[in-house]
């Protein structure tokens, strides 16, 4: 696994030089509180701690190619995972066009109880509670923490 380890340390060195760059950006007197450099240093972590990761599993060699093997095991043929993807476009495709309708925690309350269904081949428990959950905490986290409108939906006219 000589490749992920070069890769991973070359990706490292991007890592750094980005963030250098990044943070040699000028504020703003017209800047929030994250300033024009803020997104650019976080992926400048990502992309480090993605890095790290990768050269970590690269000293693991062996058990790394057998979880690979393993998994295209799993995934069958090619038709069958391509087919799979097709599966998760599609419901990705019914979220983007019952969004505006629906509005946004109901369509992806919807969405992650869809991709939960079609990911186990059939309904499980916990699919709803989780859907409610994960559509009102996505709902928090990007309207009411983030400030990021996004569409209601047809409930409002409603009442």
């Amino acid at each position: 696994m000589k490749r992920d380890l070069v890769c991973g340390m070359l990706m490292l060195v991007l890592a750094i030089l980005y963030y250098v760059m990044a943070a040699a950006i000028p504020r703003s007197s017209l800047a929030d509180a994250v300033g024009p450099q803020g997104l650019p240093i976080a992926y400048a972590y990502a992309l480090g701690v993605l890095s790290v990761l990768l050269i970590l599993t690269s000293f693991r060699g062996r058990a790394v190619v057998s979880t690979i093997a393993a998994a295209k095991r799993t995934a069958g043929s090619d038709r069958h995972a391509a087919l799979r993807a097709a599966g998760i476009l599609l419901i990705g495709v019914c979220y983007v066009i019952l969004l505006p309708w629906l509005g946004y925690i109901v369509a992806l309350a919807l969405l992650i109880a869809a991709t939960a269904w079609y990911l186990e081949q059939g309904y499980r428990k916990w699919m709803l509670p989780v859907a409610a959950v994960g559509a009102v905490a996505f709902w928090i986290i990007f309207v009411e923490i983030l400030e990021i409108p996004q569409p209601a939906g047809l409930w409002p006219s409603l009442i």
